[in-house]
């Protein structure tokens, strides 16, 4: 057998280290276009089918949550609505409520007088200040004449008179039906004693005529009726004194008398007669 020269076998050493690092060097190559060619579809199946699903699906989502919030914001707001209703019926009630103790107050006052409670059926908007329709008529007693009082003091005169309702005249009105004779009680146990005539716009007050022109009077002063004329008892609650008028001998001949604040809105009346009514 021949034997390998010593150039031959350095020759066939190199060839096989050149070959062995041939194939790695192939290898590598083969396996780095692999990888390259993976990149390339991940990234195009990403951007061409991947993310515009995703983006759809995220579109969706959004527009869902945004629903669901606007239904939870609708029911929010109805709640929130029916929240506020129940408060005003509550203010309603409890103002109803208290507005009816403080009238069985005021009729404990008056044992011996007739009283006939009713509520308010009908207050015209074009004359708010002119009359009421109450619930309570001939069936129940009430005749002409008599006073209609709220829980704070007289608010009118009864007009009309029907067999289950009647029309009260407002004291605050331009047609009132009848002068009432008032009092003033003063300090020394004497009274001051006059006509209420009219309502007077420019004053908001009622304009009182005194009988004694030397009397004595005070703004703050309380006016209640006399019980001289009229279907109705004395010691009923009118008003205030607001302003005085004197003449050229500073006399005081007309004072004028503030109404009970809550004339223009009460629900409740009680009918106030003399006690002599059948």
């Amino acid at each position: 057998m021949k034997r390998f020269t010593r150039l031959q076998r350095i020759l066939l050493i190199a060839n096989i280290v050149l070959l062995v690092i041939g194939c790695a060097m192939l290898g590598l190559r083969q396996n780095a276009l692999s990888n390259m060619g993976y990149s390339a579809w991940t990234y195009i199946k990403y951007g061409l089918i991947d993310y515009p699903l995703t983006s759809l699906t995220n579109v969706f989502n959004d527009l869902s949550n945004l629903w669901h919030v606007y239904e939870d914001n609708q029911y929010l707001n109805e709640e929130l609505a029916m929240q506020k209703s129940y408060k005003t019926l509550y203010e309603e009630e409890r103002n109803r409520n208290k507005e009816l103790e403080e009238l069985a107050e005021l009729n404990g006052t008056l044992e011996d007088a007739t009283k006939i409670t009713a509520h308010v059926l009908e207050r015209d908007t074009e004359a708010w200040d002119q009359t009421v329709t109450i619930s309570a008529g001939s069936s129940q007693g009430v005749q002409e004449n008599m006073i209609v009082c709220t829980s704070q003091g007289a608010v009118g005169l009864i007009e009309e008179v029907q067999s289950a309702t009647s029309t009260v005249r407002l004291l605050t009105s331009e047609d009132l039906i009848n002068d009432i004779a008032i009092s003033i009680a003063l300090e020394d146990g004497t009274t001051i004693e006059g006509v209420l005539e009219r309502y007077d716009t420019s004053h908001r007050a009622y304009r009182v005529s005194l009988f004694d022109n030397e009397a004595t009077v005070t703004q703050g002063q309380e006016v209640s009726t006399s019980g001289r004329g009229g279907n109705y008892p004395s010691g009923i609650y009118l008003g205030q004194v607001s302003d005085m008028e004197t003449n050229d001998d500073a006399i005081i001949s007309t004072i004028y008398v503030k109404p009970v604040s809550n004339i223009s809105s009460f629900n409740y009346v009680t009918i106030i007669g003399s006690g002599r009514v059948e």
